[in-house]
């Protein structure tokens, strides 16, 4: 009879603890939610949209905790954060973030960078950043556009004058994404590197951002050739699967637009450190980056989703390995 009654105490107390320890936990992640909310200015317009973003905020910090232990015992090279895109799943992630079509080759209208073979071949830095000469553009945020595609071409045109003039001009997004849709583009549900540059060869410029503000929505094409700063003569893209070629480019052109596999969760939550998950394939692409430099051992990407994502805006992503299928498609205009 004792017996019982000590298994029967002994099982209730576990059940207490295991609810304890429940609650607990749900109330960690409840405070970290509300945290989470403040530091990033997050407002939800309905009860059920919160109480969805808080479920996705979850299976996120889980998966940042366990992660982040693995980081601790040297397993990997980067750290995962709460950072902006903590309180998204995995499908509203992919639906509002990650648009980029793919850009069709064509031989006969592409033009193929004349770089494998040249002297920049030969004369490459082990490492430069152009933060560090001067190329320090506000952070962007594209918000639920699928815009990466113009803000990508935008900047890498921006880095060529810099380069030239020493001069930061702030080029208009939104233009690209209200006009180039006569060449392939959607607006604020896709685009692609080359429709891209291609729209901009035929319009012949690009206005200023002040003078055609980014919305972070479709709207009407309001280009003016008056008010265009910059003339596009040509467009070309590097060698395919060709990480020598980017970093040549980089160094003796300036920041290049490129394709990059964005869809891992770990790139979602990307904190800091040098992104080397081997779960970022190269057999596909989805979202659009700028690379504005190299180390020994890692690329350096700028992305649109504002400073509370990565290392302030920016990502450190190993390099060699066309990693995220960082070579698969790399392209700049010729301004």
């Amino acid at each position: 009879m004792w017996k019982i009654l000590f298994l029967y105490g002994f099982s209730t107390l576990s059940n207490l603890n295991a609810n304890y320890l429940e609650n607990e936990s749900t109330l960690d992640i409840n405070n970290e939610f509300e945290q989470f909310k403040k530091i990033n200015n997050k407002t939800y317009s309905r009860n059920f949209d919160e109480t969805r973003s808080l479920k996705a905020f979850e299976v996120n910090y889980k998966i940042i905790k366990d992660h982040n232990k693995n980081y601790q015992d040297g397993q990997t090279t980067f750290r995962l954060a709460t950072n902006i895109m903590a309180d998204m799943s995995t499908e509203g992630y992919l639906k509002n973030f990650l648009r980029l079509l793919k850009s069709q080759s064509n031989v006969a209208d592409d033009n193929i960078a004349e770089i494998v073979g040249s002297s920049q071949m030969t004369n490459i830095p082990e490492s430069l950043d152009w933060r560090r000469k001067g190329f320090t553009t506000p952070s962007q945020n594209q918000q639920s556009c699928g815009s990466c595609y113009a803000f990508s071409i935008a900047e890498s045109i921006e880095g060529q004058i810099f380069k030239r003039t020493g001069k930061i001009l702030s080029l208009s997004e939104q233009q690209i994404v209200d006009c180039s849709v006569s060449h392939g583009n959607q607006g604020c549900t896709g685009g692609s590197l080359r429709n891209t540059l291609k729209y901009l060869q035929s319009t012949g410029g690009i206005m200023r951002s002040d003078d055609y503000k980014y919305v972070s929505k479709k709207g009407k094409c309001q280009f003016v050739r008056d008010l265009s700063v910059v003339n596009i003569t040509s467009w070309a893209i590097l060698p395919v699967n060709n990480e020598q070629a980017i970093q040549a480019a980089v160094a003796h052109i300036g920041p290049i637009a490129v394709s990059i596999n964005a869809t891992p969760r770990t790139f979602q939550l990307y904190s800091d450190g040098i992104y080397d998950d081997a779960s970022c394939v190269s057999t596909s692409v989805n979202h659009a980056m700028l690379v504005i430099g190299f180390g020994k051992d890692f690329w350096i990407l700028k992305n649109w989703w504002g400073d509370r994502w990565g290392e302030s805006g920016y990502m450190r992503l190993k390099k060699g390995i066309n990693l995220c299928g960082i070579a698969n498609y790399a392209a700049y205009a010729i301004v």
